[in-house]
């Protein structure tokens, strides 16, 4: 498979992705995109000698980069926008393995680049590996973001009183830790730190927190400590999941409905963006709320993008990523932290009382429920499938795989971007309904083409 995926170039190091792929990145980066470019890194002990090449790349074909050191996925995208720069690329394997790493990249405006957008014409030139010459090679500045960062995001919260809450941070050792923990302190929180210093080497669990046994120690701390609160932050920093004073997982779709409370309570009659895997509490209570409710395709490139085009006030994911126009549409942790604090804080509230307003339905959603399939014929089954149900007349939505709209709830189906799965899900308003559309489910799962 390649290292160029839909939304990024991710692949094991050395094997995969290495110093010269990243030096041939960054010169044909330079082929599209002439400017001034911002260039981060995660924690990951390839990130930065990764860097450096891509830099070098970069300055190759003539583009001025601007090297703003180990950062996380939102400070990259901060920076381009906030210093008006041409575009930005990060180092960084997000939530995966060590031995794994990619490279994410944006335009000006901190609009991510697709396959479809901007990737597959890097592909092409870096398999080529021959790249135009310049007059005159490009220049390195460096700089530390990280104040202007912090002074920014505060900036955007307004406390009516200062939050009075106990935190515990895990950041997995990724890039995140020692910044979330001082911006969650400049606004009045104690915190209580596990696995902030950045270590590659992922010493004490994998920096992908939606995993169950990655939070366990968080749990317990949250408890021990008798805290309000534990976040747990993926290795770049763009993905948060909150633990609740009892040591309990919240779950994304809760946190996402208090985030678009928040959001309409600030911002009446917004667009806000869901995606078809969502839960139907969430388009309930955009509409509920007076907001407009705005479906579509999973992945961030497709969230930030049509959050441009649709002027959209915010977005979420049931990866456990929160997009914000404060945030120049980029998905934000630290920042979907402090506007659920800002919310908790400002209303007098709590988790465990919103949660109980939030209408339960009857669901089977998740991002884990997959069944493997051939690469080469994921797609192929569900346009097959999209096409079969549409002529036995069944309603469909086909923004993103296929969902099958029954009175009372919805099925889906939908093929993985970057992985050799199709993933499913599915919910009802009533029991009936769940057990009627699980049977359909089921005989849907029947034909898939199962791999091996």
């Amino acid at each position: 498979m390649s290292i160029f995926r839909a939304y990024d170039i991710r692949g094991t190091y050395p094997k995969d992705l290495n110093e010269e792929v990243a030096f041939k990145v960054g010169a044909a980066f330079a082929q599209i995109n002439l400017g001034k470019i911002a260039v981060g890194c995660d924690a990951r002990l390839s990130s930065p000698s990764l860097k450096e090449k891509l830099i070098d790349g970069l300055t190759l074909g003539g583009v001025n980069a601007v090297d703003i050191g180990m950062v996380t996925t939102p400070m990259l995208i901060f920076s381009v926008s906030f210093y008006k720069l041409d575009g930005g690329i990060m180092i960084t394997g997000s939530h995966n393995p060590k031995e794994y790493n990619g490279i994410k990249f944006f335009t000006k405006n901190s609009m991510p680049i697709s396959y479809e957008s901007g990737l597959n014409k890097i592909e092409s030139m870096v398999k080529i590996g021959r790249f135009h010459k310049v007059a005159r090679h490009g220049e390195v500045e460096s700089k530390d973001v990280s104040e202007d960062y912090k002074n920014y995001l505060l900036s955007k919260i307004k406390f009516k009183s200062q939050p009075k809450m106990k935190i515990v941070v895990d950041a997995g050792n990724g890039s995140s830790g020692k910044i979330h923990s001082d911006i969650l302190r400049k606004v009045g929180i104690e915190v209580v730190e596990m696995n902030c210093e950045p270590d590659g080497n992922f010493p004490n669990h994998l920096p992908d927190p939606l995993e169950p046994e990655n939070v366990v120690d968080l749990q317990k701390r949250v408890v021990e400590e008798n805290a309000d609160m534990g976040l747990a932050y993926d290795g770049d920093g763009d993905r948060v999941v909150v633990i609740d004073e009892k040591g309990k997982t919240t779950s994304i779709n809760d946190i996402f409905v208090l985030l678009i409370k928040h959001t309409l309570q600030n911002f009446k009659n917004s667009k806000i963006i869901y995606n078809v895997s969502n839960s139907l509490a969430v388009k309930d209570t955009i509409e509920k709320y007076g907001g407009i409710p705005i479906e579509y395709k999973v992945g961030h490139t497709y969230v930030q993008q049509t959050m441009k085009n649709e002027n959209a006030q915010f977005g979420g994911e049931l990866s456990g990523h929160y997009f914000f126009k404060e945030t120049f549409t980029g998905d934000d942790a630290i920042f979907a932290s402090l506007k659920l604090l800002e919310f908790l804080t400002n209303n007098s509230t709590s988790l465990e009382k919103e949660f109980a307003e939030i209408p339960r339905y009857y669901s089977m959603v998740s991002e884990d429920i997959v069944v493997p399939v051939k690469d080469s014929e994921k797609f192929i089954f569900i346009e097959n499938l999209k096409n079969e149900l549409k002529n036995k007349g069944y309603r469909i939505n086909d923004v993103d795989g296929v969902k099958v709209l029954f009175d009372d709830g919805w099925a889906l189906f939908r093929a993985s971007n970057t992985t050799p799965l199709i993933r499913y899900g599915f919910e009802s308003k009533t029991q009936d309904g769940f057990e009627k559309i699980k049977d359909f489910v089921e005989g849907v799962l029947e034909k898939i083409p199962k791999d091996g």
